[in-house]
């Protein structure tokens, strides 16, 4: 691979993470190679080399014979990536926990009305070991449109950011594995309503092209 073809797949593996991360795709939406060449100003030969690479990393699906999609996410794998999830915030604060004293200086950079996403990846961060921060996000690459799915739920969600933040703040662990997993086991019992935003949404952005 020359330079000039290295620096154009690095560019469009950089605008499809981008476009991922931000909402640009709907749940289930066909990803065609010579559009988002164009979109992103490239040629298709480095957009479906990095199609082909982020579909290894399950941040996209490809389908044999149908091409790239985005992907179209059922309650049960939507509870597959929660399951994930909640193994990383258990290893985190448990295998890699940082004691007391490290858990009142994280508290002061945690802000419960911004909601869960980034107080989860705050708590990963915490246990600075770099693998799980790694593995961690890759995952929420794949949980992001999950989580603005979520953003119609956040009422029905118990226990609270803030209530996490107060134990976190209090550095009672026991409570706060307690309360993380309480999340976790409501969030999975809404799986099915999250997938059936994601589908809305879909048909939303679908009736508006």
């Amino acid at each position: 691979m020359n330079v000039e073809h290295r620096d154009s797949y690095g560019l469009a593996i950089r605008a499809l993470k981008r476009f991922a991360s931000e909402g640009r795709f709907s749940w289930g939406e066909p990803l065609v190679v010579k559009d988002l060449a164009a979109e992103i100003g490239l040629s298709p030969t480095p957009v479906r080399e990095a199609l082909a690479c982020l579909s290894g990393e399950g941040l996209i699906e490809r389908q044999r014979g149908r091409g790239y999609f985005f992907p179209a996410l059922t309650a049960s794998d939507i509870i597959d990536l929660y399951d994930l999830q909640w193994s990383y915030l258990h290893s985190a604060l448990t295998l890699h926990a940082r004691g007391a004293a490290a858990m009142h200086k994280a508290a002061a950079a945690l802000d419960p009305e911004a909601g869960f996403a980034p107080l989860f990846a705050a708590m990963v961060a915490h246990s600075a070991n770099d693998a799980l921060i790694t593995a961690y996000d890759q995952l929420a690459k794949r949980l992001a449109p999950v989580w603005r799915a979520e953003a119609d739920l956040i009422v029905a969600f118990q226990p609270t950011a803030a209530a996490i933040v107060r134990a976190v703040t209090a550095a009672n662990c026991a409570e706060l594995l307690q309360l993380v997993g309480a999340h976790h086991r409501q969030r999975c019992e809404l799986a099915g309503e999250t997938a059936r935003i994601l589908r809305r949404t879909a048909s939303e952005d679908i009736e508006q092209i």
